[in-house]
C-alpha cells in the first residue's frame, strides 16, 4: 500500500468517525432539550396557538365545512362567575333559632311593641370527625334444668370468625389505602389519634382478607360483564410492589381496561400482575373477541392473534412521539403534527356541535362518520406522505426522536387506521390513560406496609 493509499484510507476513517460524533451529539443534544422541557417546560401536548403556521407557510389548509342542523345552533351559557357557591341543598340541615329576648321586642324610638316581619337565614358548614364505636353484642344464654341443652341467639356474621372489628373498619382501612392512597403508617397514626392501636400488619391482613371476600367473586363478575363490550380500551403502567421484610421490592404492572366512555353505562376495572407480558392480556379477554384500542406495545399481540381480536391504534400516541422531537429541537416534526391536530380536529367539532345541540350517542356516531369519510383519508395521505419525506431525508437519525416517532407511525399503520371503518371508535386511548392517573399518586405510598402477593387479583376503579 503507498502512502497516498494509507492516508485516504485513513482520512476514510476520521470521516465515519467524525460522522458517527455528530451523530451521537445531534441525539445528545436532543435528549439535553427534552430533560429541560420535562422539569421547565409546559407539561401540555398542545402546541400554543399559530407555533403549527410557522412550518411551511402557504399550502392550502383542509377545509371546514359546517355541520347540517336540523336546530339552530343554541348560545353558549354563561360560564359561572367565582363568588361564594351555594351549600348543597341535599346535606342535612340543623336548625338553630336565635330569637330576641321578648323583653327587647320594643323599638327604643317610639316604645312600639315590634312584630316579625322575616327571618335572616345564614348557613354554616360543619364538620362531624369520625368517631369509633363500639358494638357490645349481648346474648342471654338458655339452659335445661335436666342439663340436656344450652341456647344462644346466633352471632351476626363478620368478616373473620370471632375478629373483633367490624366490616366497616375493613371498608375503611381499603379505602383510605388504595383510593387515598394513604400509607399504612399514616393510617396506624390517625387511628391512634382516635385511641385506638391498630398495627401496620394488622391492616394488611385485613386487606388480604377483603381482596379474598371481594376480588374473586364481585371482581370477576366485573370482569364478565365488561366482556360484554364490542370495543374496549386497555393501557398498563408500572408500580412498584414491596415484597416480604428484607427482600426489597419489584415492578409490578398494573393493567386497565374500560368500554368507551360515551355510552351509558361505562364500565372500567384494572388488574395487578407481577409481570408485563403477554399473559395477562390472554388470561384477562379469554375468548373475546371485537375491537381493542391499545398503544404499540406488543403485549396484546398474542390475545389479538389468537382471538382474531381487530387492534386500533392511538393517535395521541403518535402526537406524543412527534411532540417530544419537536421539543427536542427537530423543527421538521411541526408538518405531521398540524395534521394530526386537523385529524382531531374533525372529531372535536362534531363532538363540540352534539353537546350544543343535544345529540344522542346513535346521532354523535353517524355525524362523525360522515365527517371522517370525508376529510380523514386525505388527512390520513398527508401524514403519511410527510413521514416518507422525513424517513428518506439524511437528518432523520434513527435513534433521534424524531426517527423513532416516525417508525412508530409506520410500524402500528394498520392499527392507526382502522377508526376509519367504524365511527364508534376513538381517535385515542386517553380515556383508559386517565383511570390510571391515580396510579402516579400511589406508587410510594402503597409500598408502606407488608407485601406478599402471591396470586394476580383485579380492583375496581372507582
Amino acid at each position: 500500500m503507498t502512502v497516498a493509499q494509507d492516508q485516504e484510507t485513513r482520512i476514510r476513517e476520521l470521516v465515519d468517525k467524525l460522522d458517527a460524533a455528530l451523530r451521537e451529539i445531534k441525539i445528545l443534544r436532543e435528549e439535553n432539550a427534552l430533560l429541560k422541557q420535562r422539569f421547565f417546560g409546559r407539561k401540555s401536548e398542545r402546541l400554543a396557538a399559530g407555533q403549527l403556521d410557522l412550518f411551511r407557510q402557504g399550502e392550502t389548509p383542509v377545509p371546514v365545512e359546517p355541520l347540517s342542523e336540523e336546530a339552530p345552533s343554541k348560545p353558549r351559557p354563561k360560564r359561572k362567575g367565582h363568588g361564594r357557591e351555594r351549600i348543597p341543598e341535599h346535606l342535612p340541615r340543623n336548625v338553630i333559632e336565635l330569637d330576641v329576648p321578648e323583653q327587647e321586642r320594643v323599638c327604643s324610638c317610639c316604645g312600639e311593641a315590634m312584630g316579625r316581619i322575616g327571618t335572616d337565614v345564614t348557613e354554616r358548614l360543619r364538620l362531624i370527625p369520625a368517631r369509633l364505636l363500639v358494638d357490645r353484642i349481648e346474648r342471654p344464654k338458655y339452659g335445661c334444668p335436666q342439663g340436656h341443652e344450652i341456647k344462644t341467639a346466633e352471632l351476626p356474621a363478620g368478616v373473620i370468625d370471632g375478629g373483633k372489628y367490624d366490616a366497616s373498619i375493613y371498608a375503611r382501612v381499603a379505602v383510605a389505602k388504595y383510593q387515598d392512597h394513604l400509607p399504612l403508617n399514616r393510617l396506624e397514626g390517625i387511628f391512634k389519634r382516635y385511641g385506638i392501636k391498630l398495627p401496620r400488619q394488622t391492616m394488611w391482613d385485613m386487606l388480604v382478607r377483603v381482596d379474598e371476600l371481594v376480588a374473586q367473586p364481585v371482581l370477576e363478575a366485573m370482569r364478565q360483564e365488561l366482556l360484554e363490550e364490542e370495543i374496549l380500551h386497555a393501557d398498563e403502567t408500572p408500580v412498584t410492589m414491596k415484597l416480604e421484610e428484607g427482600k426489597g421490592t419489584k415492578t409490578a404492572w398494573i393493567f386497565g381496561w374500560r368500554s368507551l366512555r360515551e355510552e351509558e353505562r361505562s364500565k372500567a376495572l384494572v388488574e395487578f400482575r407481577l409481570g408485563r407480558g403477554r399473559e395477562g392480556p390472554l388470561r384477562f379477554l379469554g375468548d373475546w373477541t371485537g375491537t381493542l384500542i391499545v398503544d404499540g406495545y406488543q403485549g396484546y399481540s398474542a390475545v389479538c392473534e389468537r382471538n382474531g381480536i381487530r387492534r386500533a391504534g392511538c393517535w395521541a400516541h403518535a402526537r406524543r412521539y412527534f411532540r417530544q422531537a419537536l421539543d427536542g429541537g427537530s423543527r421538521e416534526a411541526l408538518g405531521v403534527l398540524r395534521e394530526i391536530g386537523r385529524l382531531f380536529r374533525v372529531d372535536r367539532e362534531v363532538k363540540n356541535r352534539g353537546e350544543r345541540l343535544g345529540w344522542d350517542r346513535e346521532r354523535r356516531i353517524e355525524e362523525r362518520g360522515k365527517r371522517r369519510a370525508r376529510w380523514s383519508g386525505r388527512l390520513l395521505d398527508r401524514i403519511y406522505r410527510e413521514a416518507e419525506r422525513l424517513d428518506s431525508a439524511k437528518t432523520t437519525l434513527p435513534g433521534s426522536k424524531l426517527g423513532k416517532a416516525v417508525r412508530y407511525l409506520f410500524g402500528q399503520r394498520d392499527a392507526l387506521e382502522v377508526f376509519r371503518e367504524d365511527a364508534r371508535i376513538p381517535l385515542h386511548n386517553n380515556d383508559q390513560e386517565q383511570d390510571l392517573r391515580h396510579v402516579a399518586v400511589g406508587r410510594k405510598n402503597w409500598c408502606a406496609g407488608q407485601s406478599s402477593v402471591k396470586e394476580d387479583r383485579y380492583s375496581h376503579v372507582a
